[in-house]
């Protein structure tokens, strides 16, 4: 894999090939107008392109467009930035998770438990302090919020010395290759100090006013140990609602029917018959920003060999609208989710499919993707669902033409802190409105008899 010898947000742009451009897509049944990737003077770029898309102008620089064909305002260097510190983050937790997977490694030093006795890893504490970085660097430090999972307590403590050092390794490791995707490394290594303080710099604790990114840096940590599906979750928001989501699902399988079995099974295939090199065959990064009307996929960047922003695939959710025909996605965990509420909401609206049970975030890409039509969670009483689990998968969601509300039908508050105060019930996510009505429906009629 080549590198490119460049710093800075500018600078990191040029060097790309330009293409045609595909024909021009509609948002929300507008046409776009011209492409305004340059400035008035430029040259005219060849051909116009739709929303959401990445061109490339007369200055070589690839954009994030769309408004959705009015004056909304423009989040190109947001998107692009969040999708290139979240292709990296995909490459560190590779990395880790290779080196937990392989054969007679000690995982026990690279896994520790939470107070809540969750799992957190290298992984984990690694992506939060590159995100953090990256994002200082790339916006300057101008106003940079971030609401986030981890805290260092663990990192900070008088026996956290070792495993601050693996942290610190694999940050390292990754920031190195920051010019690959586009990104400025920085001068020379972090230490210790400023690892612990990228870390700490993701405490707000969001709220209504105001812009802040939100960050789950492994979304399915237990999938993740176990070498299985996880999530790199990123999200901005401003005045509490979400503006751009980017999900990075580095085990994802670009084949449907792969999603059903575990993904030890995958690996064992793929050893026997590895793919050629540069084929997607798994892992993605799914993007979307509010209004746009469309999702996007790209492939890994440590995975396909490069950052290829001309061929991403859009998304779109299922039509499926028959229950019979339609597959929902549940959690693999039972702590804090209640399986058998699920189970017979989806015997009585008629969902005759094995449900699909994936770690993470990667049951809103399933759905975002077309690969399952239903998301239900009805947590156990006295859990608190977090605005990180949720942020970047419900906007992909409904970019991709689903629909994600509670229980009651009211959409999701991201305005009131780090928890999604005011639930009614559960979580339900749809690939279409008449899927999400039954499935409302049903939670009416069968609630009162509930143990949950």
């Amino acid at each position: 894999m080549g590198t490119l010898r460049v710093t800075g947000w500018a600078a990191a742009q040029r060097g790309f090939s330009t293409a045609a451009a595909p024909p021009p897509r509609r948002c929300h049944g507008a046409p776009l107008a011209r492409a305004r990737c340059a400035p008035p003077s430029a040259p005219a770029v060849a051909s116009s392109i739709g929303a959401g898309q990445l061109r490339v102008g007369a200055e070589r620089e690839w954009l994030w467009d769309c408004r959705g064909g009015g004056g909304a305002r423009d989040y190109a260097r947001e998107m692009e930035v969040a999708v290139r510190v979240v292709q990296m983050a995909c490459t560190l937790c590779q990395r880790v998770q290779r080196s937990l997977l392989r054969p007679g490694h000690d995982a026990g030093g690279r896994v520790h438990s939470k107070f809540d006795r969750s799992p957190v890893t290298v992984a984990d504490w690694g992506v939060q302090a590159i995100i953090s970085w990256l994002l200082s660097s790339s916006f300057h430090d101008e106003n940079i919020s971030i609401v986030a999972e981890e805290d260092d307590e663990t990192l900070s403590s008088s026996d956290g010395a070792a495993l601050l050092q693996s942290v610190v390794e694999a940050v390292n490791g990754c920031l190195v290759e920051a010019p690959m995707y586009g990104l400025r490394s920085p001068e020379k290594e972090l230490r210790a100090h400023d690892v612990i303080q990228a870390i700490r710099k993701c405490s707000s604790t969001g709220g209504p006013k105001g812009r802040f990114w939100v960050l789950d840096p492994v979304d399915g940590t237990l999938g993740f140990v176990r070498g299985d599906q996880y999530a790199i979750a990123l999200a901005l928001i401003e005045d509490g609602e979400v503006i751009l989501g980017v999900l990075g699902c580095p085990n994802y399988p670009m084949k449907k029917e792969w999603l059903n079995y575990h993904h030890k099974y995958y690996r064992l295939m793929s050893k026997v018959s590895p793919p050629p090199l540069g084929s997607w065959n798994k892992g993605c990064v799914m993007y979307a920003q509010k209004g746009c009307g469309q999702a996007w996929m790209q492939p890994l960047v440590h995975d396909f060999g490069k950052l290829d922003w001309r061929h991403p695939r859009e998304i779109q959710v299922s039509s499926i609208s028959d229950p019979i025909s339609a597959t929902f996605c549940e959690p693999v965990e039972k702590t804090n989710t209640s399986h058998s509420f699920a189970a017979g909401l989806a015997h009585t609206v008629g969902l005759r499919n094995q449900p699909l049970r994936v770690y993470s975030m990667v049951k809103y890409a399933a759905i975002a993707r077309g690969d399952a039509e239903i998301f239900m969670k009805f947590a156990r009483a006295g859990y608190k669902e977090k605005i990180w689990d949720h942020a970047a998968g419900v906007v992909i969601i409904q970019e991709a033409g689903g629909v994600v509300t509670d229980a009651g039908g009211r959409p999701l508050d991201f305005s009131r802190g780090v928890y999604l105060e005011g639930l009614d019930r559960g979580i339900i996510a749809c690939s279409g409105a008449l899927l999400h009505q039954r499935i409302l429906d049903a939670v009416d009629a069968s609630w009162n008899s509930s143990t949950l």
